[in-house]
């Protein structure tokens, strides 16, 4: 069974029997479709003579009314002769024997006989209510027989009127009250029914015809396929693969001359024996090539391993020059806090305990201290930043209010802030609760931001701290700090840089404002450490707003 699906004959004649199965199907639904609308058209055209010719009837008998109700002596007598009766008797009998059914119906009947059912009452309606309607037609289900129904309209004439005209109300010589008619208006319809016994029997028959010459037509075609198939292309294939095996198998001489092969397979024939002689050619030379390649790759391998040797040398260099960088740094500036210290310490006495000093004594000496500072605070953060590299900062966690930060920094910064003649706000909002943080180190972030926008922004500018809750998800809500000032900016082309060491904005900035250029990565370490981000962007207006984000609960290093 399986060789079977796998064989190209049957793959290929099931292929040509599926596409043929579709296409006579396709076939078949388009002749059944074209004759149910032609068998239709012939029922209509059945149904329209059959109408016309009662209409015809009750129009004779209609004109002939003076002859048919006066006796030979001329007296005028009613002989119940009138259109409907003839029309109704006409029905009565052709219905007895032609299988078809007829009546002349409207929605308000003298006759009970005459009573329309649920399907012409409807079309009733329609026609009465569009008299540009000629006719009426439908398929319907009576007694369980389907049947075709067809109507056409019926309107007054001058004929009908002394029958059915005005006054309404009036007896009629049959007796019945008139309707109160006008020649024109709608007085009802002829309803005929056929019933499509014999119209679904021929389509059945049909097609079972022309299913049966569908399948014909496929086994048939089946057959030949088959025939033609092993013949012409299956045999020169399962040569072919007889060749293909044994050149595989090393037999090189392998070929298929001896093969009677056609068109397409002939050529493919000539190919084989082409590529078997190469094959061979090339085998011949095979051994020498591989031992060639063979050599060449060790001699990459062995490069290789030298290179990656001299890579982990170099790299060890390079740890040991960076740990003896981070050393350096970490011994200069221990050393270096040492005297600044005590140059910091002699001139606060000096300044506290020198009433004597001259106002240019004075002035030197502050000049001393602040420079001092200065220097003080950037050898903190070249130590800040070593410990960073080498791996030797951890977080002390601890329950944090962020309100005691903001009121330290705005304490310390203040002599900053009324000598520049800022204007220092901070916003925090009543949601904002006690995060886990190291203290120092969210202190040192907020200062370094703070310390920056009062460096940078110019006299009379304004500096704001906001602090809230971020909403992004209630599983995950951040602390989100922002320090606004209308400073001095940042350009955009700046901005990817800003974050990096010994980095300031452009040189005219670095020799305008004092600093190493620590203090942002040094924040942004910090920051991330905590498990947090930071991030720089435009303050409307004017300035630069740096923001970033903690953590609420324990996140990070």
């Amino acid at each position: 069974m399986r060789f079977l699906k796998n064989n190209l004959t049957t793959k290929f004649m099931m292929g040509i029997a599926v596409i043929m199965t579709v296409m006579m199907a396709i076939n078949l639904l388009w002749i059944l479709t074209q004759y149910r609308r032609q068998a239709e058209a012939e029922m209509k055209e059945k149904a329209m003579v059959i109408a016309q010719q009662l209409i015809a009837t009750r129009a004779f008998i209609a004109s002939k009314q003076d002859v048919i109700n006066r006796d030979s002596q001329g007296n005028y007598e009613f002989k119940h002769l009138n259109p409907a009766a003839v029309g109704k008797g006409i029905g009565d009998i052709f219905n007895q024997y032609s299988g078809y059914k007829f009546k002349q119906t409207r929605l308000k009947t003298r006759d009970p006989g005459n009573a329309p059912d649920n399907f012409e009452v409807e079309m009733l309606k329609k026609l009465a209510a569009d008299r540009s309607l000629k006719e009426l037609w439908g398929y319907d289900q009576i007694a369980g027989t389907r049947v075709f129904r067809y109507m056409v309209p019926l309107y007054c004439d001058d004929s009908c009127l002394p029958c059915h005209g005005k006054p309404a109300g009036a007896t009629d010589i049959a007796g019945f009250p008139k309707e109160g008619y006008s020649a024109g208006d709608f007085a009802g319809a002829i309803s005929i029914v056929f019933p499509m016994t014999a119209f679904e029997e021929n389509i059945k028959a049909n097609i079972i015809t022309q299913v049966s010459f569908i399948l014909l037509m496929v086994f048939a075609s089946i057959g030949g396929i088959y025939i033609m198939m092993e013949h012409i292309v299956v045999n020169p294939i399962k040569v072919l693969t007889e060749k293909v095996v044994a050149l595989g198998q090393g037999k090189w001489d392998a070929s298929i001359n001896e093969v009677s092969t056609y068109d397409e397979m002939r050529r493919l024939a000539v190919e084989f024996n082409s590529m078997a002689t190469k094959l061979q050619q090339l085998y011949s030379s095979l051994e020498e090539k591989v031992a060639e390649r063979t050599r060449m790759l060790y001699d990459a391998n062995q490069k290789l391993i030298k290179q990656g040797e001299e890579l982990m040398a170099m790299n060890a260099r390079l740890s040991e020059a960076d740990r003896l960088k981070s050393e350096f740094l970490a011994v200069m500036s221990h050393e270096l806090r040492t005297p600044l210290t005590a140059i910091i310490a002699f001139t606060e006495i000096l300044l506290a305990e020198g009433q004597t000093l001259s106002d240019v004594q004075r002035e030197y000496l502050e000049d001393i201290f602040e420079s001092a500072h200065q220097l003080l605070g950037q050898i903190n953060d070249i130590l800040d930043m070593s410990k960073i590299e080498a791996g030797l900062i951890r977080l002390n966690r601890q329950p944090v209010d962020i309100r005691d930060i903001v009121a330290n920094i705005s304490r310390i910064t203040s002599s900053l802030i009324a000598k520049k003649k800022l204007d220092f706000t901070a916003k925090i909002a009543p949601d904002v609760p006690v995060i886990m943080a190291d203290y120092e180190k969210v202190s040192h972030i907020l200062r370094n931001l703070v310390s920056n926008a009062i460096k940078f922004t110019p006299a009379g500018g304004k500096i704001s701290v906001i602090i809230e809750v971020t909403a992004n998800t209630s599983e995950n809500p951040q602390l989100k700090i922002l320090v606004k000032d209308t400073g001095i900016g940042i350009n955009a082309s700046d901005r990817k840089l800003i974050f990096e060491k010994f980095r300031q904005v452009d040189g005219a900035a670095q020799r305008e404002y004092a600093g190493s250029g620590l203090g942002l990565a040094i924040a942004k370490n910090l920051v991330e450490l905590h498990g947090g981000k930071i991030w720089v962007e435009d303050n409307v207006g004017g300035g630069t707003v740096f923001g970033f984000t903690l953590p609420l609960t324990a996140k990070g290093g």
